[in-house]
């Protein structure tokens, strides 16, 4: 029953309890009208916290699964920083031995064919 409906009912029998204060009739009537809001007051507030608590559940569930993804794919980025890192630097690494390499060779040929006039 919804609040406007009861509050119309009640004011009604309170009128007629008022202006017939011998007839048991509406005075029975108010307490089974009381009896049957507190029975849907009770049903009404068990269904909203019921609601409140599957929400509840929801949004623990929707906060995990999304704390669980932001730390994969934090950890995918980090993995994929330290990946690029090593290989950069392995590529440094790479490069300067050849360079390094290159130089001993330009070297060791020109001091093998004679281009470097030998020291006395």
């Amino acid at each position: 029953m919804k609040s406007e409906e009861f509050d119309k009912c009640r004011q009604f029998l309170e009128t007629a309890i008022s202006e017939n204060p011998e007839s048991n009739g509406f005075l029975e009537a108010y307490v089974k009208l009381m009896e049957l809001k507190s029975s849907y007051d009770k049903e009404t507030d068990k269904a909203l916290i019921e609601k409140e608590i599957r929400q509840a559940e929801f949004n623990t569930q929707y906060n995990s699964t999304v704390h669980t993804n932001n730390t994969e794919y934090g950890k995918s980025v980090y993995q994929n920083n330290t990946d690029f890192n090593i290989a950069a630097n392995n590529n440094q690494a790479a490069s300067y031995q050849h360079n390094q390499t290159q130089q001993w060779g330009a070297v060791n040929n020109a001091m093998n064919n004679g281009f470097f006039p030998p020291q006395r």
